[in-house]
Order: structure tokens, then sequence, then C-alpha cells
């Protein structure tokens, strides 16, 4: 059976949380799956996507939308998934559904030392922007 992309379901949760600590071994404390998986379904759990195939999960999907730009953040596919096209049905998926919500631009974040997944994005039609990240950590 091949992999489908459909919405998160708390059944879910284990997996996606082994899947993330294998694709971001080095993330920073405040990623902690679970935490992130918690808050992201208090504040819009239906932009959240898995690929499934049967009961594996092997790719997964978080998007945000403010009313006017539509983010994407920690896409992972499992490393034995890869170059199946799995990154691209989710992306794919996030993208529609945002357009479904009005949004006209998404935006997302990828570290520049992670040139792959720079490729993959810009693949997919994502151009890099001239502008500078800025970030704060709250409570640190």
């Amino acid at each position: 059976m091949p992999a489908r992309v459909r919405r998160f379901a708390p059944r879910d949760t284990d997996a996606v949380v082994a899947l993330w600590e294998t694709c971001f071994p080095d993330d920073p404390a405040r990623n902690e799956p679970r935490a992130v998986i918690e808050r992201k379904l208090a504040r819009d759990p239906d932009l959240f996507w898995v690929a499934a195939e049967g009961d594996e999960i092997v790719g997964a999907l978080l998007g945000g939308y403010d009313g006017y730009r539509g983010w994407l953040y920690h896409l992972a596919v499992a490393p034995h998934r890869r170059r199946e096209g799995l990154a691209t049905a989710l992306i794919d998926r996030a993208i529609l559904e945002l357009q479904t919500l009005g949004c006209v631009k998404v935006n997302l974040q990828v570290r520049s030392s992670n040139t792959e997944v720079i490729d993959l994005y810009e693949a997919r039609g994502f151009v890099r922007d001239e502008t500078v990240d800025l970030g704060r950590v709250i409570g640190s």
C-alpha cells in the first residue's frame, strides 16, 4: 500500500515523536517533539499532516497561517523512505490547504547548512527571499 497524506491524529503521536527524533537529533530543547505536538493541537490542529503507510508514519509536516502568510515547519521523512515523493506530497497538501484558507504566500526557514532540503524546496517553486531572519527565544 503506498503512503498517503492525511491529517495528524492523536494516535500518531508516538510515531511522529520517533520520526522527529530521528530526523532532528540536534534540535534545541524548545523543539521537544511532544511539547511541539501538544502546542500544535491546542492552536490549529488542522494544519498538521502525516504521510502514512498503513499504521506506519513515514513523514510529517506542520503548517501555520496567520491570516496573511502561511508557514511550513518540521518537514520530516523517514530516512529509508526519502526520494519517493513523500516530502513533495506533504508540501503540496499543505500548500493546497493553505491556499484554500486564503493564503497568498508561504514561508519557511531552513538551516543554511541543510542544502539537500533547500534544493527540495527550490524544486517545489520556493525562492530565497532577500530578508534577514531574526528570532528571539522567549523565557531563556
